[in-house]
């Protein structure tokens, strides 16, 4: 296996596995979440994005596809960050670190603190690396999702990525009302 940089190195390593997890079960821990209806809805389009639909959740706690290979988080979230793993990354295939979080709710708090950080939810105004502009239709919030967690560039998402987006959007908007 080649090196993986490693930003926890005092983390144990653990084997990466592959942990499916209902939908239903994500959703509640979403809905008991102090935040607002927006930002829930993100979360969950994001899981389902990041994750297949709950079906590969990263050792059962990691949701969003967190890494720990290219720095460290913000300090609170030492002590949740239990250990590190490897996998190859879907979209690249390449090998990378990520973190294993103490619980599944740890990990779905860690995405709802990202996506607020971020400002990926309908109602923000966006000044970032990436997307710049407001955040106030889910084709906007599609397109901020796509170049700032899945391409970490300004790009277009195909017709398609947006479609089943927009989809996602609609399911996710009547879990949380």
């Amino acid at each position: 296996m080649t090196q993986v940089k490693n930003s926890y190195p005092e983390k144990p390593v653990v084997a990466f596995v592959s942990v499916p997890i209902p939908m239903d079960k994500i959703n509640a821990i979403i809905a008991k979440s102090s935040a607002t209806l927006e930002v829930k809805i993100a979360a969950q389009i994001i899981v389902r994005n990041e994750t297949g639909n709950a079906h590969s959740i990263i050792n059962g706690t990691n949701t969003s596809g967190t890494q720990a290979d290219s720095g460290r988080w913000a300090s609170l979230w030492d002590s949740k960050i239990v250990a590190t793993c490897v996998k190859n990354e879907g979209m690249t295939g390449k090998q990378r670190r990520f973190v294993v979080f103490d619980k599944l709710e740890t990990g779905i708090d860690f995405l709802i603190n990202r996506i607020e950080a971020k400002g990926i939810y309908i109602g923000e105004n966006v000044d970032s690396a990436y997307y710049v502009g407001k955040v106030n239709t889910p084709t906007q919030l599609a397109v901020a999702y796509w170049d700032e967690w899945v391409m970490g560039d300004k790009s277009t998402p195909s017709p398609q990525f947006v479609s089943d987006f927009l989809s996602m959007y609609n399911q996710a908007k009547k879990l949380f009302v």
